[in-house]
């Protein structure tokens, strides 16, 4: 999920120091000095707005196709063919999601938080299922969860194949509210898998 913005710490930290100057050294009256430090505030998150923009170039685009190519590599490894069916469709929606955001660079820090959340729990799932599957001696747990990861790895592919339509289509999933429905339907969160 989204971590806290740097602009809008920024932005706060600015608008305590003016309050504290308005209020307390110039001595403005409180209503006039909390509508002056909101206006302080929302002016700091678009002056501070260039700490959090993500661009689209090339690095940040090659950091998702590796991600993407790791997650591959680690399909394989697991010699389950529907394990790697789904990654590799995983990571053809990845490049044809990065073919249609160059299309439409405004949408590149709902792009790339979905990259940094569905990419992330895809490789975390296959680390998980290849350490679990060395282990002999095996919990409940663990044998479900191996048991389910074709099912995970599918909602994944969904999940990327409904972004991407959502993408041709000119418009963006709400990120947060995906999350949290694919969290429900596979019943664990991706620190879960730490």
């Amino acid at each position: 999920m989204k971590q806290i913005q740097k602009r809008y710490i920024y932005a706060g930290f600015l608008s305590a120091v003016f309050f504290i100057i308005v209020y307390g050294i110039l001595d403005f009256d409180v209503w006039i000095s909390v509508l002056l430090t909101a206006i302080v505030y929302f002016g700091g998150i678009f002056l501070y707005k260039e700490k959090d923009m993500r661009e689209l170039n090339a690095k940040n685009i090659d950091n998702y196709y590796f991600l993407a190519s790791k997650c591959a590599n680690k399909a394989r490894l697991c010699e389950n063919e529907q394990i790697t069916k789904a990654v590799d469709k995983i990571a053809t929606y990845t490049d044809e999601i990065i073919v249609s955001l160059s299309q439409r660079p405004k949408k590149v820090e709902q792009v790339f938080d979905f990259f940094d959340y569905y990419l992330d729990i895809t490789n975390k799932i296959l680390t998980r299922y290849l350490l679990v599957k060395k282990h002999n001696n095996k919990t409940q747990k663990d044998a479900d969860f191996v048991d389910n990861t074709v099912s995970y790895l599918t909602t994944i592919t969904d999940c990327f194949k409904k972004q991407l339509d959502n993408m041709k289509e000119a418009r963006m999933l709400d990120i947060e509210s995906e999350i949290r429905i694919f969290e429900h339907t596979i019943g664990f969160k991706k620190t879960d898998i730490e």
